[in-house]
């Protein structure tokens, strides 16, 4: 078990770069979240910089019905070298609505997906917070939108999904979305 402990706080530790002290902030997710409405694409306009992610362009993300009560992901981008990277895995719900569990091809630990508040049609505010262990915790953050921008007041109503719970939108870096080609 100590090992496990270990290896999740350094898989904090080297996936994200939004690490803070004391402990996740407390958070509800949009309680009447459904999942029909939010499949589809998503391009990613802000998120939270992580090392995984570092230089990358045109990030989108492409969830699909798997026919079961799963949702198939797809998340791609452009590295900084204009190369094009993917990820596939799916996301499950939980007991709580708007709270999934995130499965990812080749990532060994299950993560969150947050949905702190989306209107299905513009944009969505996604959460991810991990404790790590009193040490402090580890923030992930992506505001994703169906076209590759969102006006200054639409952007506004996607950080207020943040700011309400106290967590700091400082953080977020813009995503860009210019020239985006993919093979």
């Amino acid at each position: 078990m100590l090992k496990l402990l270990v290896s999740l706080f350094f898989i904090g530790l080297s996936s994200s770069q939004e690490i803070s002290p004391g402990s996740c902030p407390e958070f509800t997710t949009k309680t009447d979240f459904e999942v029909e409405p939010y499949l589809g694409k998503w391009i990613e306009i802000q998120r939270f910089a992580t090392e995984d992610q570092k230089g990358q362009t045109c990030n989108y993300a492409d969830y699909s019905d798997n026919g079961d009560v799963t949702v198939g992901v797809h998340n791609a981008g452009l590295k900084p070298d204009g190369t094009f990277t993917e990820i596939f895995g799916y996301v499950e719900p939980s007991d709580v609505p708007g709270a999934l569990l995130l499965h990812l091809d080749g990532v060994p630990v299950v993560g969150d997906y947050n949905v702190l508040d989306t209107d299905y049609d513009t944009y969505t505010s996604v959460y991810s917070c991990v404790s790590l262990f009193g040490l402090g915790h580890v923030e992930q953050a992506w505001i994703l939108a169906r076209n590759s921008t969102l006006s200054t007041e639409q952007l506004e109503v996607a950080h207020g999904a943040y700011t309400k719970f106290g967590v700091s939108i400082e953080s977020f870096i813009s995503t860009p979305q210019d020239s985006c080609a993919y093979p």
